[in-house]
């Protein structure tokens, strides 16, 4: 929920296609099973009506990924939440109208956080930063073998110039975690929150 403006109408059409990723994610598709080889699980993948969505905003490659942080513990899955979140929603003016990947060393390999990234549609305006911190995290729901978790995130983002008072507006992130066979927990799905993720074990 964005507590500061309406969502106009293609930041809707983003969003839920985004929905769709997250749950068909979260069930596994038809299988439930995560492959073991470390590819993407089942639903993974952006649908012809998810790319016709995402083909309604004219975005170009932003920023491309980054190292991830060391002092994040991977098999952590909350830690991996946070800081995957934190990045994936902190941008500058440069990254509008782009895609950045700059979290996508937290995320799935092949999944859309690793490919697609995030699409700027709401940049912060000339001369400020938008950086976002995790509030609150929940786990919501989690797959019997504990192979998938689907976690909801309050984000606060805070909005303005460098070392200046900020304007700050807290969203929902829903975020689906895959567990890798070594071991990592990575993100394998993000959108915006929604009234109807199914809670506890599936």
């Amino acid at each position: 929920m964005n507590r500061s403006r309406p969502v106009v109408p293609v930041i809707a059409a983003a969003a839920a296609a985004a929905i769709t990723v997250l749950a068909l994610v979260l069930v596994g598709g038809a299988t439930g099973v995560i492959p073991p080889s470390g590819e993407p699980p089942p639903g993974a993948a952006l649908t012809d009506e998810d790319r016709r969505a995402l083909d309604a905003v004219p975005v170009e490659r932003g920023a491309p990924p980054a190292p991830v942080d060391p002092g994040v513990d991977l098999t952590d899955p909350e830690a991996v939440a946070r800081a995957y979140l934190a990045v994936a929603h902190s941008v500058g003016v440069e990254d509008a109208g782009r895609t950045h990947l700059r979290a996508a060393g937290y995320a799935v390999p092949g999944s859309p956080p690793a490919t697609v990234g995030v699409v700027v549609l709401d940049p912060p305006p000339a001369g400020s930063l938008r950086t976002a911190t995790v509030t609150a995290l929940e786990l919501v729901a989690a797959e019997a073998g504990d192979r998938r978790r689907g976690y909801r995130a309050e984000l606060g983002t805070a909005t303005g110039p460098p070392g200046a008072a900020a304007e700050v507006t807290l969203v929902g992130r829903d975020v689906v975690l895959a567990r890798m066979p070594d071991g990592r927990w990575l993100v394998a799905a993000d959108s915006p929150a929604t009234a109807d993720l199914p809670a506890g074990e599936d």
